[in-house]
């Protein structure tokens, strides 16, 4: 997608306009669905946006109920295969459709994207049993937050806060490093004391360190500005070279010496052909996916209205969360990796004994070598990180700027916007900074 990198969205969509063409590559049917979407978005046509993403959210939700596709991808190269997403990619379908209906001003669609974030994010920890790094998603709680705040239902947002706050004190913070916002401490305390939950207010303010201003109105405009910089890590391909050692009762193993992983597979009895014939190996090449980080070429950014200027907040770190969520499921991978190797290798030491079949051996050597390949697929134009905002706004017309700037102080180019304000409205802008250090 180097046209959207270079904001060249007419280039891009003129790629991506030939639906028929590319919704019939089955295999990669959710990316064309994934960067159309995405670049509808960019463009600020949000209703189209949202068709692409719905069709993406139903493409995975029958990818989940196709199982001989995750039973076949064992037995044959996933990279072949059609892709169905990482699991935090098919979380952030609904955070672009969350924007999308918030640009539209359709707060109670935005508020169900926001509940199947959290939907999505059930699934992932139900399937590995809640042993998985990223198990919860406090974004998805803040999102979730942040809609019913501006619907004015500060019981339910101060609900969605507390849950928020939560997972980055307890998950975020320890596993990826990413701080508790600021904001969302001041959006805690604010629904807090407009629910008259005052106790929790004492409570949060000397956990905060911070004092809650009482006179704060209940209808103030406000923005909610998201910043999505930079793009997320693409992946490549990793090969790590495994050991075949005998064990007793019909086992054998597959160590891995750099690492002291270990895989055990059972082959058969002690005399077992297949047994001989995969010890005969000795050694196995495997391949498998890895995840390389773009570092953004912004690390900062403001935005000023009114003559008041607000730092943007870390609220989702996709860099991390990408690495991590491969993380948790790097030994399934591994595991399908060597039994697909096996099978194979097995394969063409059967067809090595037969004199009739040495020439299906040779080609069987051949395209095994070639065909096992990592998959390398993922959806690229997500960004490294998500950040936000919250300012006030006054009633009518007014400007605001957005500024990023590098980790030098370097100040990126002025993004202004025009925005009309109602009392008490709130009011939500988002912006994409894609540059990234070479």
């Amino acid at each position: 997608m180097e046209a959207v990198k270079q904001n060249n969205f007419e280039v891009a969509n003129k790629i991506l306009k030939e639906d028929d063409k590319w919704e019939k590559q089955e295999r990669n049917k959710l990316l064309f669905y994934l960067n159309k979407g995405t670049v509808l978005w960019m463009q600020g046509d949000y209703a189209n946006s949202n068709i692409y993403f719905s069709k993406a959210d139903f493409f995975v939700e029958d990818f989940q109920k196709n199982y001989g596709q995750a039973f076949l991808s064992i037995l044959v190269n996933p990279n072949v295969m059609t892709y169905p997403g990482e699991n935090f990619e098919q979380i952030l379908i609904h955070y672009y459709g969350a924007l999308n209906y918030l640009g539209l001003n359709q707060y109670d669609d935005a508020l169900v994207e926001g509940k199947r974030m959290l939907e999505k994010m059930q699934r992932v920890t139900d399937k590995f049993q809640s042993k998985n790094k990223y198990k919860r998603d406090a974004f998805a709680h803040n999102l979730l937050g942040i809609i019913y705040d501006a619907k004015g239902d500060y019981n339910d947002a101060f609900i969605a806060y507390r849950n928020a706050y939560e997972v980055y004190r307890d998950d975020y913070q320890t596993q990826m490093g990413t701080p508790i916002p600021e904001q969302l401490k001041q959006d805690l305390l604010r629904t807090a004391y407009f629910t008259g939950f005052y106790d929790d207010v004492r409570k949060y303010e000397a956990e905060f360190k911070m004092t809650f201003n009482r006179n704060t109105p209940r209808d103030s405009g406000q923005l909610v500005f998201f910043w999505n910089n930079g793009m997320c890590p693409v992946k490549d391909q990793n090969t790590m070279t495994f050991t075949i050692v005998p064990l007793t009762n019909g086992w054998i193993e597959f160590m891995h010496m750099e690492s002291g992983l270990h895989f055990p597979f059972y082959v058969g009895k002690e005399d077992d052909k297949k047994r001989k014939d995969l010890l005969d190996m000795k050694i196995v090449r495997i391949a498998i996916p890895k995840f390389v980080s773009r570092d953004p070429y912004y690390s900062s950014a403001t935005a000023i209205t009114n003559g008041n200027s607000f730092n943007f907040n870390l609220a989702e770190d996709v860099n991390a969360i990408a690495f991590k969520s491969l993380e948790d499921r790097m030994l399934k991978e591994l595991g399908e990796a060597l039994l697909r190797v096996a099978l194979k290798q097995l394969s063409i030491a059967q067809a090595r004994k037969d004199e009739k079949n040495k020439g299906l051996a040779f080609a069987a050597t051949l395209y095994s070598a070639f065909s096992e390949q990592a998959d390398t697929r993922n959806w690229q134009l997500l960004p490294y990180s998500i950040n936000y905002c919250r300012m006030p706004l006054k009633e009518g017309n007014q400007t605001v700027s957005f500024y990023p700037s590098t980790p030098g102080g370097e100040k990126g180019m002025v993004k202004n916007f025009e925005l009309h304000a109602n009392k008490g409205q709130t009011k939500f802008l988002a912006i994409q900074t894609m540059q990234f250090k070479f």
